[in-house]
């Protein structure tokens, strides 16, 4: 039986544990870039039209700023939501609350990318990130 007197104390201690899970994924940014990569990356993200909906530091537009993206998301799930951002969209709690938030504006589209260009992307945004902090 627990103590009334150690219920905060366990409170804390699973908020704490909360938010370390939290700030583990909002840390990824320390991933390393390939420099290669994230030219291709850059190329893309004009190619493709990423920047018609899209900045990297210059504020909102259609979608997010996606300047420290790799700070918020870890790889993995920036990679299935580039990927195929549609199959996301009712099964993933973030992909839900960008939703919401951009309510107003048409959603991320399904750009068929193979896994190399989606690979070369996040390295970009990540290289992007890294310059401006």
């Amino acid at each position: 039986m627990i103590r009334a007197s150690r219920l905060p104390l366990y409170g804390f201690v699973l908020g704490a544990l909360v938010l370390s899970g939290a700030v583990a994924q909002a840390q990824q940014s320390s991933m390393t870039v390939d420099p290669a990569l994230a030219k291709q990356g850059k190329s893309l993200f004009q190619k493709k039209g990423c920047n018609g909906c899209h900045t990297i530091g210059k504020g909102r537009m259609a979608g997010p700023d996606l300047m420290g993206v790799t700070n918020r998301r870890t790889g993995e799930w920036l990679k299935r939501w580039i990927k195929a951002p549609d199959l996301m969209y009712d099964s993933d709690s973030i992909a839900k609350a960008l939703i919401a938030d951009f309510a107003q504006l048409a959603k991320m589209p399904n750009l068929h990318l193979s896994d190399a260009e989606v690979d070369a992307l996040v390295n970009y945004l990540a290289q992007e990130s890294q310059k401006k902090h």
